[in-house]
């Protein structure tokens, strides 16, 4: 939608007000609400329903010297097979074949310093880091040497998500509703992708998604998930935004909805926790009766793997199959104790516990199943 925009108005004569508004009219008029895929409850592979069947490679478990896991939570490959992790106030890098390297995090607020928590974004040679204390974003090279920051006014509350395929850098922005306004209800927060260019003047709105929140005065409690995952291109944005089972397709270079499809999905029910009586009791909150139908995305080549609420003590997670046309091909468990933090061609990654609940990140090779369809 933004080059659109672009050759209809100018940004020095309307305000932000005035653009967003055109481009939600120019987006309903231009391109009309695409229809959702249905599928079944079940796919057509023979074999669907089935626990994956896994051969280790090898796992990575920290010593206590050079690094120590804390909670594991972002796994990316490099090119060449390098693996970095991101921790609490770490980010590993191992060779392709587990062995430690070197921790490129450094705790400062200074060139390439890091306040308190990170996300990393790695593209071709490059490692870009967000500072989630800060909202800095810079760019090092693999062994994190710091090669330049980028400065962006009002970067507060601006996630990176990735590259696009012009080479601008991908954000969700959010924007909240005034103080004054949270009530104790419902509210929707905005969630707009923008492109952004490396100097920053030139901007761009792509998406926008309206996930809710129960706001009040003290405070704010998530409702809506918002979760996404970039296609390989990377062309694709993926987007779950809710808590029903529909998946949305944005296409980064027309900058609208493409594809929009889901699944027929049995509901979880929601296992409550005391802390939650506790905020429904103190606030008003209404409780919740299910979990949300999806709680991440994966990108597995053409292929999206949807990682569902379904979880079976001894099978472990659920995961769906999509392909590039958003139609539901395959579903299996990942194995109990095994959380997924990277998916590529044949090869997956998974975040376990060892007896003493210290964490293991172990590669495994996914093997050609007979029956596979």
């Amino acid at each position: 939608m933004g080059d659109i925009m672009h050759g209809i108005i100018s940004r020095a004569l309307y305000s932000f007000p005035f653009r967003l508004a055109l481009s939600v009219f120019l987006a309903g008029a231009l391109f009309p609400a695409q229809k959702i895929i249905e599928n079944p409850e079940r796919p057509p592979a023979k074999n669907a329903g089935r626990v994956l069947k896994l051969a280790e490679v090898w796992r990575i478990e920290d010593a206590g010297d050079d690094f120590f896991f804390k909670y594991p939570h972002s796994l990316q490959n490099a090119d060449d097979g390098s693996i970095f992790i991101a921790d609490d106030e770490q980010l590993l890098k191992f060779s392709p074949d587990g062995k430690f390297l070197k921790n490129l995090y450094k705790k400062g607020q200074g060139p390439g310093e890091i306040e308190g928590n990170l996300f990393f974004f790695l593209h071709g040679k490059d490692v870009f880091v967000q500072d989630l204390n800060s909202w800095r974003l810079w760019r090092t090279d693999q062994d994190g040497v710091f090669l330049e920051e980028f400065n962006f006014r009002g970067a507060a509350d601006r996630w990176l998500l990735g590259i696009t395929p012009n080479n601008e850098f991908l954000f969700l922005t959010r924007v909240w509703p005034p103080p004054n306004e949270r009530t104790g209800k419902f509210m929707e927060i905005l969630h707009t992708v923008i492109a952004l260019s490396r100097d920053g003047r030139s901007e761009s709105q792509i998406a926008t998604f309206r996930p809710r929140w129960f706001l009040m005065p003290q405070g704010a409690r998530s409702w809506d998930i918002w979760t996404s995952a970039l296609s390989q291109d990377p062309a694709l944005l993926y987007v779950y935004s809710g808590r029903d089972y529909l998946i949305e397709a944005v296409d980064l270079a027309a900058g609208r909805i493409v594809k929009r499809f889901q699944r027929s999905y049995p509901k979880v029910p929601h296992i409550e926790q005391e802390w939650e009586r506790n905020f429904q009791k103190k606030y008003g909150a209404p409780p919740i009766e299910y979990d949300s139908d999806i709680i991440n995305l994966h990108v597995d080549g053409s292929r999206l793997w949807v990682e569902t609420s379904a979880l079976d003590k001894a099978k472990g997670r659920l995961f769906d199959v999509f392909d590039a046309e958003g139609r539901y091909i395959d579903c299996f468990f990942l194995g109990a104790g095994r959380t997924l933090m990277n998916v590529r061609n044949d090869v997956l990654f998974a975040l376990e516990k060892n007896e003493d609940e210290s964490f293991r990140v172990v590669k495994y090779k996914i093997e050609v199943e007979k029956g596979k369809k």
